[in-house]
């Protein structure tokens, strides 16, 4: 099947910034012994994150997303990227991988205009996907938008089925999930070198996570949530917690392009 991609232009010019997922990029923190599970996680409830989409690839999961309607599915722009409508499944409705979700289609690809495939700038996109979701029960709801700036918060959530740690592909049965603070961007680019330091903006959300915690390989494009509302797209990290910020993109700052196409 041939991949539609559509890109809607945005009412005003973005900075250019972000990162590619790298294992190497910066010295990583290992003077402790790896962790089984440097993720971190733990398993979610049914229920817990009804909003939580699983992006699949030849039967693997290789990205997350958020459901915030009943035909469009929030995501990273580099998870999409370079993929027909046929490559991706999506999966919803249950927190087990392999019981109580369904599997469903991808009817168009919208990537972020401003998306840059190098610096993973702007890197938000959307599914269509081929068929209207019906929301019943607890098990599939829509996530809310974040509307407001903020600077920093604690008791933050981040979901997905990625690695439990770098080194080991094996994949989660169980939905995992790590409390995370938001903190500031002045603290967030002073641990890292340039040129990634200015790539750190207020278009960019960071997460300082507990040691050995943190979002690796396969969770990208999955939900930062704050107080019940999706603030966060993750974009970029230095897998798997290592001790470096996890970086999102900023959903209120996408939020009026988000509503533009997911309202067609």
């Amino acid at each position: 099947m041939k991949t539609f991609i559509l890109r809607v232009p945005v009412t005003r010019v973005i900075a250019l910034l972000g990162l590619i997922t790298v294992a190497a990029a910066l010295p990583q923190h290992s003077n402790a012994a790896p962790s089984p599970r440097i993720a971190g996680g733990e398993d979610a409830a049914d229920g817990q994150f009804p909003f939580q989409v699983a992006l699949i690839n030849e039967g693997l999961v290789y990205c997350g997303g958020s459901v915030i309607n009943r035909r469009w599915v929030l995501t990273a722009a580099a998870c999409i990227t370079g993929k027909a409508l046929s490559d991706v499944q999506l999966y919803l409705g249950s927190a087990d991988r392999l019981s109580g979700g369904r599997n469903v289609t991808a009817e168009r690809f919208v990537i972020h205009p401003d998306f840059d495939a190098q610096t993973y700038a702007n890197d938000v996109a959307l599914v269509r996907l081929a068929e209207s979701l019906a929301f019943t029960g607890d098990q599939l709801q829509p996530v809310r938008l974040a509307t407001e700036f903020f600077e920093t918060a604690t008791d933050a959530t981040v979901s997905g089925w990625g690695r439990l740690a770098i080194s080991n592909n094996q994949l989660p049965v169980r939905l995992q999930f790590i409390r995370t603070d938001i903190i500031a961007s002045d603290d967030c680019a002073e641990q890292f070198e340039e040129p990634y330091r200015s790539r750190i903006s207020d278009r960019t959300i960071c997460t300082s996570n507990l040691p050995d915690q943190g979002v690796c390989l396969g969770d990208a494009g999955g939900p930062l949530v704050l107080d019940g509302e999706l603030v966060g797209v993750q974009s970029w990290s230095i897998p798997c917690g290592t001790g470096l910020p996890d970086v999102y993109e900023r959903v209120s700052h996408h939020r009026a392009w988000i509503l533009a196409i997911a309202l067609l």
